[in-house]
């Protein structure tokens, strides 16, 4: 990744240490950090948005492991209560990574866009007691 930006490394350490924290704080959210912020370090680049969500997936099985194994240790989450998601969870992945190549770019960014804006109305919604 090719940038002037001399707060490169710094940017890219909070990027992480937020990823891992948001990760581990709520199950989720690294891959959003990590996202946004390669977005805006590479718009002026020629990194494709593809190669940034790569880059995040990359990250954030890392993070999603150790978060795991921290969650099993802490609580009574066990390997039972996971099988069900592991397997379709992979196959998802697999599906996914295949058609990043495929789909137009626009479309990836608006994939994940919409995601955001539904998980955050529907925990909103569900924290207020409306659904």
């Amino acid at each position: 990744m090719k940038t002037k930006n001399a707060y490169l490394p710094i940017l890219l350490v909070a990027g992480g240490v937020a990823g891992g924290f948001l990760n581990g704080l709520l199950g989720c959210g690294g891959g959003i950090v990590i996202v946004a912020l390669l977005s805006a370090l590479t718009k002026d680049t020629d990194f494709d948005s593809r190669d940034v969500f790569a880059v995040s997936v990359a990250a954030v099985l890392p993070i999603s492991a150790v978060s795991t194994v921290m969650y099993m240790i802490r609580t009574d989450a066990s390997l039972s209560v996971m099988k069900p998601y592991v397997l379709p969870a992979v196959i998802g992945g697999a599906v996914g990574a295949l058609l990043l190549d495929r789909l137009p770019t626009v479309g990836i960014k608006m994939i994940f866009a919409l995601l955001i804006i539904w998980a955050g109305v529907s925990l909103v919604l569900k924290g207020t007691g409306v659904m």
